[in-house]
Parts: C-alpha cells; sequence; structure tokens
C-alpha cells in the first residue's frame, strides 16, 4: 500500500463521517497535496476502500459537494497492512 494511500484511509477511519478531500489536505499537514487528493480518493474508491457520499447543493456554496467515507474493506486493508508491516494503529488496545 502505498505511503499516502495508508495516510488517507487512517485519517478517514478517525473520522467515521467522512471528510472532503479539502479537509484531508488540511488534516495530512500537507503530506497529501490538493493537487493529488482527488485522484488518490479515486483510485480508493475503485479499490473498494472508500465510497463517496454525495451531499445536496446549499445556497451559500450552489454546488454539490462530496465526502469520502472508509468502507469495512478499506478497513481491513489497513489492518491487514499494518499487521503484516508490524506496526501499531494510534488507539490499539495493547
Amino acid at each position: 500500500m502505498a505511503p499516502k494511500d495508508l495516510k488517507a484511509l487512517r485519517l478517514l477511519m478517525e473520522n467515521p463521517r467522512g471528510l472532503y478531500g479539502s479537509e484531508i489536505v488540511a488534516l495530512s499537514g500537507g503530506y497529501i497535496g490538493r493537487g493529488t487528493v482527488y485522484t488518490l480518493l479515486d483510485r480508493l474508491v475503485e479499490r473498494g476502500f472508500v465510497r463517496e457520499i454525495e451531499e445536496a447543493p446549499v445556497p451559500a456554496l450552489q454546488m454539490a459537494r462530496t465526502r469520502h467515507a472508509i468502507t469495512a474493506n478499506g478497513q481491513k486493508a489497513v489492518c491487514a497492512y499494518v499487521e503484516q508491516m508490524g506496526l501499531l494503529l494510534p488507539n490499539a488496545a495493547a
């Protein structure tokens, strides 16, 4: 798993309601850039690790927005990768 994929998936695990691409960029501290976040998310959606949640337009924005949330398959992939690499997830039971 690519490091940026793992970072995005872990951010989504920490935010079960999902995140907008711009929130992922901000929460990653710039590790995931504005120019790559949507390509990364599209790839994770294709792999079945992330789902898109379409939100209706709001008057202030006049456009629909898409929130992204991790799927059960995405969570399993992160856990399997972390286990394979011998890493620990934050908040993991000791």
